[in-house]
């Protein structure tokens, strides 16, 4: 076979392009620290190195969410770390109304102080987050959800929503309470009535909060007492003759239309009792209610109304610390996900690593090696060009 001096520069080339390109891709492979810089250098590596990747990016966003989850939470217990604090606070000035000693401007100074609560309770029900958004309005976040006073009472503009972040593939969390849950829908001591005095009674009785005991209707109902022994209940909601009548003893339960309740003490003639439905009531309506006690009322009636009125604060106090209880455990829920992502991160960084990333021992290794291919090809294409017959002629 002839071989032509064209061949002869032709395979040096070819020769030359091949080793030269191939130190070249293991010189990127170095300076880049990855062994599969292009889709082609390994496809399967690249394409499940994109796929764990991918995953990566989305554990990533559910890191964002599960710290805004953690911030969001944290507020809404510090807000309501309040409310208990508050709570506590009128609770106490409560038992201090129901001291007997006390005269009419002692009791308008403590309800001086009940209004000023009062307007602190708005305050905090009304609190924001740091984007500006109520944190008590449900999903109506641009929307103060409580507006009114004391004089007026409070209405509640948010909705039910509970506004939740998805901290993972599988697990959507709560990261917020509605104002109606915790401020508003109350139980009542009972969970279907209430019970109250007549503010106009001069007797030294006061009445329980009652329980159902039966299928109550829900009707309105008034107890009234002819004489200080004998009592007569109405039916105020559908109305006409009384529906039940007895002889009164102190402590003895009253029973009638599936209710009861007790009252205790020395009632006089004219003294009236009310039992009104409603299986809820709100904190604002209490404090408002106790404020006018306060302010109107003495002896039998306020004495009621200051048991009614601790009551009621236990259970409000019960629902924010339930609440509070509840946010406590998303807390910790969302820093078992945070503890499990991190983990998953730093599991899908060594997939990723074992994949695509440079062994640079071996990297090292071949780079000198193709180093020295190439100086070897170029030292014997110098030589193999050198040869000529117009050497050897003299």
């Amino acid at each position: 076979m002839r071989v032509s001096t064209s061949m002869i520069y032709d395979n040096g080339t070819t020769q030359f392009q091949n080793r030269a390109g191939d130190l070249l891709n293991l010189q990127q492979q170095v300076s880049t620290g990855r062994r599969v810089v292009a889709p082609s250098d390994d496809p399967i590596a690249s394409s499940t190195a994109l796929v764990v990747e991918q995953a990566k990016s989305v554990n990533a966003s559910y890191s964002i969410n599960r710290g805004a989850a953690s911030d969001s939470l944290r507020i809404v217990e510090s807000k309501l770390g309040g409310v208990n604090d508050l709570i506590s606070y009128v609770k106490e000035l409560v038992v201090q109304s129901g001291n007997g000693s006390l005269n009419a401007a002692d009791r308008k100074t403590i309800a001086v102080d009940v209004r000023a609560r009062y307007e602190a309770l708005v305050g905090l029900a009304n609190s924001s987050d740091p984007e500006g958004g109520y944190l008590f309005a449900g999903f109506q976040t641009n929307t103060q959800p409580f507006v009114g006073n004391i004089a007026s009472g409070m209405v509640y503009r948010g909705d039910q929503g509970s506004r939740a972040l998805q901290i993972s593939d599988s697990r959507v969390i709560p990261v917020s309470n509605s104002g109606n849950e915790i401020f508003m829908d109350i139980p009542n001591l009972n969970g279907a009535f209430h019970t109250s005095a007549g503010a106009t009674n001069t007797g030294a009785a006061v009445i329980d909060d009652g329980s159902v005991v039966g299928s109550y209707s829900g009707n309105q109902y008034r107890i009234d007492f002819t004489s200080p022994g004998n009592y007569d209940v109405y039916n105020v909601t559908l109305g006409g003759p009384p529906i039940a009548s007895g002889a009164y003893l102190s402590g003895t339960a009253i029973a009638f239309d599936g209710i009861q309740m007790s009252i205790s003490g020395t009632p006089a003639t004219g003294d009236t009792f009310s039992v009104d439905p409603g299986g809820y009531t709100d904190i604002f309506n209490t404090l408002k209610t106790f404020v006018g006690a306060l302010e109107n009322s003495s002896g039998p009636a306020l004495n009621t109304q200051v048991l009614q009125t601790l009551g009621k604060l236990d259970k409000a106090q019960d629902n924010v610390l339930r609440v509070i209880s509840s946010i406590g455990s998303r807390v910790n829920e969302v820093q078992a996900a945070e503890s499990v992502g991190s983990q998953a991160d730093v599991q899908y960084a060594g997939t990723i690593s074992r994949l695509v990333d440079l062994d640079y021992a071996k990297a090292s290794s071949d780079l000198a090696q193709k180093t020295t291919a190439l100086e070897a090809a170029q030292q014997a294409f110098v030589k193999t060009t050198g040869l000529s017959l117009f050497n050897y002629l003299g």
